[in-house]
């Protein structure tokens, strides 16, 4: 008969308590190596022979004991060294920076785990990051046990480290004051700090870096040999002028947003490159052949890497849509695009998949654009200071002198200078910076200065007022004098109204009522239209010499020796003659005409895009329609008139002969 069992209650008081869980640190890093009998213990979890196990009890074998055993979840240990938010100006996004050892002593390098990886149910990020040289143990519970191992295991020495890492350049209010970040940290009123962390990514946008402030001496000498930049076109002293301007206006954009562009253009070869380059060596470590951007770029990323470059100069090069005719159109709608963000200062609305609004990238800097050619449509020129740099119009001795500059690093190095005077003043700046570019405006509007487009005032006011503070800061320095400050900025003004005085040719190669009437003109002249007699449909009887002008042409004589005339395509319209006291006219039939111009500019690479109704309307308003009425039911006035024609009572636009015949 067998013993009779004491009662559970007796056997539970009757048990030792459990000795606390012993923690043993030895060793650091990833932990311990190949062979080592180190054990470090900490909650349910530790390390044997450097690697992670798990502490569990488990029944004996043939009885009813239980006894601790450790099973293993990998084959390596690590450890989080750092928690990373990382800020790109739009939202932060959270990484764990985790570095370790394989049990063998194979080295795991550091890697930048977004937290949302880690803490995933998968938990596949250690081979996402380092591929095969890790091994976990198979089964979703070991790798929940792992994350959280890995987690204990780095906090053992106190909070895991948290730092916030800057993805872009520029100002950033902190609790000290304004500070501008750069590739190798920060510049406030006391100078260039290493405090703060700035992350460009790979590329050539990690070349925003900027020295430390020169001594006071050495920054007024780079002052001085940096306003060689006027002297870099002798023959179009604007070009220069709208650079320097440029870099003085550039750091000033969070005050006041640079909401135009620079468009350097010109031929290949005229070096337009190199000197959109010397205004970019002001903010970093840059040339001719390492520009944060080019055309090749995708759309997202030139939009991110503008975004990024804030208050700053951002380049970007080539725009040359000459390959071929689809990919000139591809150039083209990508331009549009940038420019209309530059524009606008704002990006492309996104939506996730459950159709939430995400925060979008949009530019931030004051781009300058090196190009072959340029962009179509008065809207994206309206946005731009379009400037022509020719074969022979720069100075290679200057160039050269400004190359050395920026190659020792002096642009940079007076950059920093400028935004340490500027730091303790970007408060004033917010505050006055809008308002003096409003009475600048108003003032180019009140002498009937940049006419070309209603844009044209602002940007000429943002460009002076950039260059008023940048000379008052090299005044401060001692680079110059008060007289010769005043002189200096007497002649940028009057270079860059001669800069906004040429925009006026721009405008007029994009307008698209002239450009309609130029193509009526090509039209007739090519002989794929004509104009006909009101009256009988035959030649318009006006001069000989101008019937070829209106799409007719010598077809010999007839019997009696009376000249005859050949239509040459489809009737766009019909002459009219008046009387002496007034010009004869053309009445255009509306249809016909925008088709055959509209077919004319596709098969010369270059599409006509407005539509028919807004043209018409533009040709009104800007008197170039000799007759409208009113609407009978809004009473706005209405392009089309009603008109006689071969007995036949037709809707026509009434224009001047002399426009269609000569322009």
């Amino acid at each position: 008969m067998s013993e009779k069992k004491p009662p559970v209650l007796e056997v539970v008081k009757g048990a030792k308590p459990a000795e606390p869980a012993k923690t043993t640190k030895k060793g650091s890093g990833g932990g311990a190596g190949k062979g080592s009998a180190n054990v470090v213990r900490f909650g349910e979890y530790g390390i044997e022979d450097g690697r992670f196990v798990q502490f569990k009890l488990m029944r004996t074998q043939g009885g009813s004991d239980r006894s601790e055993g450790s099973f293993p979840l990998c084959d390596f240990t690590c450890r989080i060294i750092e928690e990373i938010v990382a800020d790109n100006g739009l939202s932060e996004a959270n990484f764990l920076r985790i570095e370790g050892k394989r049990a063998d002593g194979v080295p795991l390098p550091p890697v930048d785990v977004p937290t949302k990886a880690f803490f995933t149910s998968q938990g596949s990020w250690a081979n996402d990051y380092w591929g095969t040289l890790p091994f976990i143990y198979p089964g979703n519970a070991k790798k929940d046990n792992l994350r959280a191992c890995i987690q204990l295991y780095s906090g053992l020495d106190g909070n895991i480290p948290r730092k916030t890492t800057y993805q872009f350049i520029g100002w950033k209010k902190m609790e000290s004051g304004w500070q501008y970040l750069h590739g190798g940290g920060a510049i406030d009123d006391k100078g260039l700090t290493d405090s703060i962390q700035v992350d460009l990514g790979p590329g050539n946008m990690s070349r925003y870096c900027l020295p430390a402030i020169p001594e006071t001496s050495a920054a007024a000498q780079a002052g001085a040999e940096a306003l060689l930049l006027l002297r870099i076109c002798p023959a179009s002293p604007q070009i220069g002028a709208a650079l320097l301007a440029a870099v003085a206006r550039a750091p000033l954009a969070e005050a006041h947003g640079c909401d135009f562009a620079i468009w350097l253009h010109g031929l290949t070869g005229s070096r337009k490159s190199a000197v959109a380059a010397i205004a970019l060596s002001f903010f970093g470590k840059f040339d001719a052949r390492s520009f944060p951007a080019n055309w090749s770029d995708t759309d997202n990323d030139a939009e991110a890497k503008a975004h990024q470059a804030k208050d700053a100069v951002f380049v970007i090069d080539d725009f040359k849509p000459s390959v071929s005719r689809a990919e000139a159109d591809k150039q083209h709608a990508r331009a549009e695009r940038l420019i209309r963000n530059i524009g606008n200062q704002a990006g492309r609305g996104r939506r996730t998949s459950d159709m939430r609004g995400t925060t979008t990238p949009f530019n931030r800097s004051l781009a300058i654009i090196t190009a072959e050619d340029l962009p179509r449509g008065q809207s994206l020129l309206g946005r731009l200071l379009a400037q022509e740099v020719k074969r022979d119009c720069v100075d290679n001795p200057t160039l050269t002198k400004l190359q050395a500059a920026a190659r020792e690093g002096k642009h940079a190095g007076l950059m920093s200078a400028y935004l340490q005077w500027l730091a303790p003043r970007m408060d004033k700046f917010k505050t006055d910076l809008p308002i003096v570019i409003e009475q600048l405006r108003n003032g180019a509007i009140r002498d009937g200065l940049c006419t070309s487009h209603p844009r044209a005032p602002e940007i000429f006011a943002s460009l002076v007022a950039g260059l008023e503070v940048f000379f008052e800061f090299l005044e401060d320095l001692g680079a110059v004098s008060s007289e010769q400050s005043n002189c200096l900025l007497g002649e940028c003004e009057t270079a860059l109204k001669q800069a906004f005085a040429e925009q006026h040719a721009y405008q007029a190669e994009q307008d698209e009522t002239e450009r309609f009437l130029a193509l009526i003109r090509a039209t007739l002249a090519a002989g794929n239209a004509h104009i006909s007699n009101r009256l009988n449909q035959g030649p318009p009887e006006t001069e000989t010499t101008r019937l070829y002008a209106l799409g007719w042409r010598d077809a010999g004589a007839d019997d009696e020796g009376n000249k005859q005339y050949r239509s040459m395509g489809d009737c766009l319209g019909w002459y009219s003659q008046t009387n002496s006291n007034s010009q004869d006219e053309i009445w255009l039939e509306p249809n016909n005409a925008y088709q055959t111009v509209c077919k004319f500019a596709r098969d010369q690479g270059d599409p006509f895009l407005v539509s028919a109704s807004t043209l018409w309307r533009r040709m009104a308003d800007k008197g170039l329609l000799l007759k409208v009425e009113p609407d009978d039911h809004s009473g706005r006035p209405r392009p089309t008139v009603k008109r006689m024609i071969a007995g036949r009572q037709l809707r026509v636009l009434v224009l001047s002969a002399e426009s269609i015949e000569s322009g």
